[in-house]
């Protein structure tokens, strides 16, 4: 039986709760930027620092995770993240003036990044491996919903309540996954090797990624400037893999990469999230901008691919163990190819809503088979501190590749908006005399930028149909796996 028992499944909420917060902070603030601009007298650049501290705060704590759970125990240290988060969401929801919130944020974000690498630690380390797809069912529901989520939500807070709101929000859930950890979590020991904390490979890795996020995401800065901050952390990130692959005890183990099931598969999650949460920009501006539609609206036309999410991970958790993740992964990805190349190919400025809820099903659908089995898939090897490497690793890689996607999105989309438009942009739509003509234009450029992220996703399924599983590794006792804990 691969049931989860009750325990499990107690331990699983918990940990799905805690990073639910997280991950719904990243989104949840996103249409409270023009209301931030009123209530603090700022410019957009400025006050886009409240969504690009968090970010950032996220990505560098994310290549932490592993050494201080090894050291600390990843209970332990995921008490402390959630205390901290919490205290953070309460400040932000205080604070008097824009440099208190900011600066919240960006402890809010410090605090969120450990939480989901340490929640997969956490999960993976209470079941035995056959069990993890279905303890990701539920652990990973928040890596899919939460940025589908928070926009909703912020929303209907914003319009109901106040800004504040929006942190405070964020407050009692973290609280209560505070006494589920202690309540139902076991205390596991730190590793018993004390190794020294690798302090070069954080000097090198944590600005690396922070600065190659801040290249991709921070508009404001000038194309150059942007390009050199990019390649300057990429080089970062290239000296401490060089370095990690031959040290003792890096900050992360590169070395998993290079294990085929482990590799493949991460390479597999990097190729699909890009261009899936790259292209999420790209709906609401459709509903907004070109049709006229209100923020609600947009926000509503992201619950079709919730529902489909949540209905296929139960399945594909079901089936997982016995299609194995080639084809129940491969059916994912094809399902979400044909509902994008559908997407692209019905798109008009008056394309019926309930033809996009429909195929909005089918993307969640595919995405949830896509995403947890190919996490579970990477993960079903890995046993110890190679097990908290793993779980810092994936989600790192589909942050920046989220980034990646959606810069190069964006950077397609408003290229082509911009020769549709005769460089004025999106702004074009909302000045006076902007005809149908126009916003045709506009939407024919929505379906060219989706021709670039199929053909992402095609590759995609190249490498996934191209990838066989290695044999399991045995694990004595499952009391070994619960022990990194």
């Amino acid at each position: 039986m691969n049931r989860l028992t009750g325990q499990e499944l107690r331990i699983a909420a918990v940990i799905a709760l805690g990073g639910l917060m997280a991950v719904l902070d990243t989104t949840i603030v996103a249409v409270a930027l023009p209301q931030f601009m009123t209530t603090f007298s700022a410019s957009l650049t400025t006050i886009q620092w409240i969504v690009t501290a968090y970010a950032l705060g996220m990505i560098a704590a994310m290549p932490l995770a592993a050494t201080l759970a090894q050291r600390w125990g990843a209970r332990r240290v995921y008490l402390v993240a959630l205390l901290v988060f919490a205290a953070a969401s309460a400040g932000a929801g205080a604070a008097g003036d824009l440099g208190w919130l900011i600066a919240a944020r960006a402890v809010q974000g410090l605090a969120g990044g450990l939480l989901n690498p340490l929640g997969m630690t956490i999960g993976f380390g209470a079941v035995a491996p056959e069990r993890r797809g279905r303890m990701t069912t539920i652990t990973g529901l928040p890596l899919l919903i939460g940025p589908i989520l928070g926009p909703l939500l912020g929303g209907v807070l914003l319009e109901s309540l106040s800004w504040r709101a929006l942190f405070f929000i964020t407050v009692p859930p973290a609280l209560l996954a505070v006494v589920g950890v202690l309540r139902w979590v076991p205390a596991g020991a730190p590793s018993a090797e004390r190794t020294p904390m690798d302090f070069v490979g954080g000097l090198l890795l944590v600005p690396g990624v922070v600065a190659v996020a801040y290249g991709l995401t921070e508009e404001t800065t000038g194309v150059v400037a942007r390009v050199a901050i990019v390649v300057a952390g990429l080089a970062l990130m290239a000296v401490f893999a060089r370095r990690s692959w031959r040290h003792h005890a890096p900050l992360l183990n590169v070395r998993l990469l290079s294990d085929r099931t482990f590799g493949r598969n991460t390479v597999v999650l990097v190729l699909y999230a890009a261009p899936y949460f790259g292209s999420m920009l790209l709906m609401p501006a459709y509903i907004q901008l070109m049709r006229g539609d209100s923020t609600l609206v947009s926000a509503l036309m992201m619950v079709p691919a919730t529902i489909g999410m949540g209905l296929s991970i139960q399945l594909a958790a079901r089936v997982l163990e016995r299609f194995g993740p080639r084809i129940v992964v491969g059916t994912g990805l094809s399902l979400a190819i044909a509902s994008t190349g559908l997407t692209m190919l019905v798109l008009t400025p008056d394309t019926s809503y309930t033809v996009l809820a429909i195929l909005g099903v089918l993307q969640g659908a595919g995405t949830g088979a896509i995403m947890m089995p190919t996490i579970v898939s990477a993960g079903r090897n890995l046993h110890g501190p190679d097990l908290a490497s793993g779980s810092a690793i994936l989600p790192l890689a589909s942050t920046i590749a989220t980034a990646v996607g959606t810069a190069a999105v964006s950077a397609v989309f408003t290229g082509l908006t911009a020769s549709a438009t005769g460089g004025r942009g999106l702004a074009a739509l909302s000045e006076p005399g902007a005809g149908t003509t126009l916003i045709a234009e506009v939407v024919s450029a929505y379906r060219v930028t989706l021709v670039g992220v199929l053909a992402v996703m095609v590759l995609a399924l190249v490498v996934r149909l191209r990838t066989r599983p290695a044999p399991a590794v045995p694990v004595a006792e499952p009391a070994t796996v619960r022990s990194a804990v």
